[in-house]
């Protein structure tokens, strides 16, 4: 990834790391990433960009003569460690806001995985028993 700034300029192992650094929050921003990390054998940087409010294109609703999709919500782990369903979940099963989905078992401590919205389930994402990581989304809520 060559820099956009510096075109042809002979650049310092410092100011390639820079560099490097201002081309990965560019890239963040333009992509709507949050973080973007980059490992290699000599070295390894993370950049985290804030979320930046972008006003949301109007689109006329006459436009579309499809129906509206229904609104989704995904269920996002809350801790990392291991899933374990509240009882065996299936698509289109009805669930109700705050309603218990299952757990997450981490160190001995066991973290509800709740409905965020009354809906039905769209998608089961995780199997009970499976590892998951923080943030990985483990249901879709269609909500109503």
């Amino acid at each position: 990834m060559a820099p956009r700034y510096r075109e042809g300029a002979a650049l310092s192992d410092r100011d390639e790391a820079l560099s490097l650094i201002d081309e990965l929050v560019l890239l963040a921003r333009e992509g709507g990433a949050s973080r973007i990390e980059v490992q290699t054998e000599a070295f390894s940087v993370a950049v985290s960009v804030d979320a930046v409010a972008v006003p949301a294109p109007r689109v006329a609703a006459a436009r579309s003569s499809q129906p509206a999709a229904p609104a989704t919500k995904r269920v996002h782990a809350g801790a990392v460690g291991i899933f374990s369903a509240a009882r065996e979940w299936s698509r289109g099963d009805a669930v109700k806001g705050g309603v218990v989905l299952g757990a997450i078992q981490s160190l001995g401590h066991m973290a509800e995985v709740t409905a965020p919205a009354d809906g039905k389930i769209a998608e089961v994402l995780v199997t009970g028993g499976a590892p998951v990581e923080y943030g990985q989304a483990l249901f879709v809520i269609e909500a109503q």
